[in-house]
């Protein structure tokens, strides 16, 4: 396995491994967050690893033939102990800790899915170093650690897009941008993420809102207006509407003020 000493990739196979491998742990978390069943995401191991050699073997024990039995659903003591044999075939194999470490994220038990997820970003820090990342944000709002990983995995990695969190839903660079928010850096959070939308011109279901509500609170809002617009072209949410209200009353429109505010609630109420 690839750690944060070993982290160069030799060849294009290996890259193409890599990115295989960065995608389905996206896949994996928004199933393992949003329903118990089923227990892995399937992965192919004679595609990333040397036939019958340990960490194979490890692979095909966690994602062969008890994959879709329902006898070893998420959590379950089977299934713990599956990734336990997996650990005992190949200690170092990362996916078993990882997965073995999800049940207890989902329980709240975060100080037991920490101690055994850092072994998974141990063993194979450029796969598992963002899903932390984007966990102690999420979840522990631990924004310093949330930006010492993904910063950390900046440095590491040989690429320049870091992926998204767990469940696809945002970029580790905004999250980056939220997390310096989180700790009172307005300036350098609006830096980061103005820098990331005008790089990639990818905004992630809630970008632009988050860019427009950075705006707003700097009284730019000529800008935060664009930007709330771009968020209801891409993906409206009534957030959006409730903040283009606000810059309405600072203008003093308050006709426009009103269906900002009634469109927002209506987007609400509907779900």
């Amino acid at each position: 396995m690839i750690t944060i000493n070993t982290f160069y990739l030799k060849s294009k196979t290996d890259k193409l491994k890599r990115f295989c491998h960065r995608y389905s742990i996206v896949i994996l978390g928004i199933i393992s967050l949003f329903s118990s069943e089923p227990v892995f995401c399937q992965k192919n191991c004679d595609f990333f690893y040397k036939k019958d050699s340990p960490e194979h073997c490890a692979c095909m024990l966690l994602y062969g033939d008890k994959f879709e039995d329902a006898d070893y659903y998420q959590g379950s003591r089977k299934s713990q102990a599956l990734c336990d044999s997996a650990i005992a075939l190949y200690p170092t194999f990362a996916d078993a800790y990882y997965i073995k470490s999800i049940p207890f994220l989902k329980r709240g038990e975060f100080e037991i899915w920490k101690t055994i997820n850092d072994k998974a970003v141990a063993y194979d820090t450029l796969a598992y170093l963002g899903y932390r990342g984007g966990v102690q944000f999420m979840f522990l709002r631990n924004y310093e650690a949330a930006i010492k990983d993904i910063e950390t995995l900046q440095a590491i990695a040989d690429w320049d897009d870091l992926g998204t969190i767990y469940n696809g839903e945002y970029d580790l660079e905004i999250i980056r941008a939220l997390a310096y928010k989180g700790l009172g850096d307005s300036i350098k959070a609006l830096d980061i993420l103005e820098n990331h939308l005008n790089k990639t011109n990818d905004a992630g279901l809630w970008g632009y809102y988050h860019l427009g509500v950075m705006y707003y609170r700097q009284n730019r809002y000529n800008d935060a207006m664009q930007a709330f617009l771009n968020q209801i072209s891409s993906n409206e949410i009534a957030d959006a509407h409730y903040y283009i209200g606000l810059i309405h009353k600072k203008r003093r429109n308050h006709t426009a003020f009103q269906e900002s505010i009634k469109k927002a609630h209506d987007l609400y109420v509907s779900g």
